[in-house]
């Protein structure tokens, strides 16, 4: 505890508590006054970014960002070898599963706050139509590599539980790649129209434990923040909500227009949106790992991280039926197809 309470003097704060909540995470009690000592992940690359986050919060009055303390030497962090630490306040919470119509609100406004149009030129649409291009290619290679497993797997007299599983999500995945299809079908003629980029402050890995619910919500960690489409947040929320099987579904779609109210998205965004969650790229990748059999993984953890790829997926098909139906996209049977 030596070091914590050098970096604590940093601040002149003289501790008559320190409880170590985590391995980077120290509560501390102190000039009657509670604190969150964080020794953060941060690289030195990335440090005038996070910086440059809380110098915005603060001119912008973005009440949803925990503020962080300055030390004596007037800097937002202290090191401590090739430690970076910093200190904010310790922010009591008696849920840490706070609303999702909350999370929605807050976090449109932080997007909507911070969101910034950037003109597109001729040759950055290009290159954006040819990513999707190659990604369209790279789905049908996905789906024909999915059928040889499949095909692999229903030729053998026993199949193993993760065979079994691959072999009866099979109808699912395929309803995503054709989900998949038509949605890369519909993005690829939006592009035409493109000529701007919407980009805002993202947290860059929004979960249950990165959001407080205090007097207010509050979004805490901020090392992963970057300046990008909000849909990465989005995105991000979504699959760590729906890593467990006990997460309700509903809610995060039915709330949803909290967050539309605060940030609204054009169609284009929401395909691109269900795009995202519907990437089918990490459950085949665990099926080419099970099969070349370079994982170190027991049968129980590839058939659990399988169901948790398979429910995401899942989620992805709703949202997408979802937006269909409550901001008036192009429904899927009436989108081109391109052969």
């Amino acid at each position: 505890m030596e070091n914590v309470r050098r970096i604590l003097e940093s601040y002149h704060v003289f501790p008559v508590d320190i409880e170590k909540v985590t391995e980077r995470l120290y509560h501390i009690q102190g000039n009657k006054q509670k604190y969150a000592l964080k020794r953060s992940n941060l690289q030195e690359e990335r440090v005038p970014l996070w910086l440059d986050i809380y110098h915005m919060a603060h001119a912008q009055n973005i009440q949803h960002i925990v503020p962080v303390y300055v030390n004596q030497k007037g800097e937002l962090f202290t090191k401590d070898g090739e430690d970076i630490y910093y200190l904010t306040p310790w922010i009591e919470t008696s849920n840490r599963h706070p609303s999702i119509g909350k999370v929605y609100q807050h976090l449109g406004y932080i997007h909507a706050k911070t969101r910034k149009t950037l003109q597109l030129n001729e040759k950055e649409l290009e290159n954006a139509r040819e990513n999707f291009l190659v990604y369209k290619k790279q789905i049908m290679e996905l789906r024909k590599k999915l059928l040889v497993h499949v095909e692999n797997f229903e030729s053998k007299h026993f199949m193993s539980p993760v065979e079994l599983l691959v072999c009866t999500q099979y109808r699912d995945l395929v309803q995503v790649f054709f989900i998949v299809e038509k949605r890369l079908n519909q993005y690829l003629e939006s592009l035409e129209e493109l000529a701007e980029w919407q980009v805002c402050l993202c947290h860059g890995n929004v979960k249950d434990s990165h959001v407080l619910h205090g007097n207010q919500i509050y979004f805490i960690n901020w090392e992963k923040a970057t300046y990008n489409h909000p849909i990465i947040d989005l995105t991000l929320l979504w699959k760590h909500k729906t890593f467990y099987h006990d997460t309700e579904v509903g809610p995060l779609l039915e709330q949803f227009k909290l967050y539309t109210d605060e940030n609204q998205l054009e169609n284009r965004e929401l395909t691109l949106l269900a795009l995202y969650l519907l990437d089918p790229s990490e459950y085949i990748s665990a099926i080419d790992t099970y099969v070349e059999d370079k994982s170190s993984n027991s049968t129980m953890e590839l058939v659990v991280k399988l169901q948790r790829y398979h429910r995401q997926l899942m989620f992805g098909i709703r949202f997408s039926l979802f937006v269909e139906e409550e901001f008036e996209m192009v429904p899927l049977d009436e989108s081109s197809s391109e052969d």
